[in-house]
C-alpha cells in the first residue's frame, strides 16, 4: 500500500472528485476529515469507495466511552479503512472504541502538530493507547523512531506536518517526507503542499521521486 495519504480538506466536491480522479495513480488512501464530511457527508465516503480506493475517517472522536463506541460502529458500518479517537479521552474511552466487533483500524491522536509537546508526553500517549489496543497513533515526524522503539515496529504511525519546504503556517513539529519515511513512518499525511498546488500530480510525483 502507497505510503502517502492525501488529505482531502477542501469544501468544493466538485474538487474532491478533481483531485481523486487525477491523483488516483498515486494514492491508496484519502483522509476526511471534518472540513470535507460535514461539507459532502457519506457522498465523499462513495467516491473514493466508488474509486477503488479506502478511507482514512478523520474525526478524532473525543468524548463519553458509550458515543465513542457508537461511532466506531457507525464508523465501521461505513466501510472506512481506518478512523482516529483522542488519546486525551483516556483509558475508558480507548477501550470501548476498542471493543467493538469487527472494527476498522483505529489510530489515536497523540497530540496536533500546531502544538508544542516534548517527546515524553508524546510517547505516554503512544503507550496508552497501544495497551488498550489501539493499532497505531498519529503523531508528529519528530517522534516517529521513539514510538517505534518503545511500542514495536508493528505498532502504527501516521504522520501529518509533512512539508516540503519551511513551513509558514501553523503547523509547529514539521519534517520532510524523506525524513519521516526514513524514521520509518507507515503513512505520511500530506494536505496543503498537494491541494494548494498548481499541479498536484506534478507535487506528487515530485514526492515519490524524493522518498524513492
Amino acid at each position: 500500500m502507497k505510503k502517502i495519504i492525501l488529505a482531502l480538506d477542501v469544501c468544493d466536491f466538485s474538487k474532491v472528485e478533481e483531485l481523486v480522479r487525477e491523483t488516483i495513480p498515486y494514492i491508496d488512501i484519502y483522509k476526511v476529515g471534518p472540513v470535507s464530511f460535514l461539507r459532502c457527508g457519506e457522498k465523499i465516503i462513495r467516491t473514493i469507495k466508488d474509486s477503488g480506493k479506502e478511507i482514512f475517517l478523520d474525526l478524532k472522536f473525543y468524548d463519553i466511552p458509550a458515543t465513542v463506541k457508537l461511532s466506531v460502529k457507525s464508523a465501521e458500518e461505513l466501510g472506512v479503512f481506518s478512523l482516529t479517537v483522542h488519546s486525551m479521552g483516556g483509558e475508558d474511552m480507548l477501550m470501548a472504541a476498542t471493543s467493538v466487533k469487527n472494527r476498522t483500524k483505529i489510530w489515536a491522536v497523540t497530540v496536533l502538530t500546531s502544538q508544542v509537546a516534548t517527546k515524553e508526553e508524546v510517547i505516554r500517549r503512544a503507550k496508552l493507547a497501544k495497551n488498550c489496543g489501539v493499532d497505531g497513533v498519529i503523531s508528529s515526524p519528530l517522534e516517529i523512531a521513539l514510538i517505534k522503539k518503545e511500542c514495536g515496529k508493528e505498532f502504527d504511525v501516521v504522520t501529518p506536518g509533512i512539508r516540503l519546504e519551511k513551513p509558514d503556517d501553523d503547523q509547529k513539529r514539521v519534517a520532510s517526507p524523506e525524513v519521516a519515511i526514513k524514521e520509518g513512518a507507515d503513512f505520511i499525511v500530506i494536505g496543503r503542499p498537494i491541494l494548494n498546488a498548481v499541479n498536484p500530480v506534478e507535487v506528487l510525483r515530485n514526492i515519490y521521486d524524493r522518498v524513492g
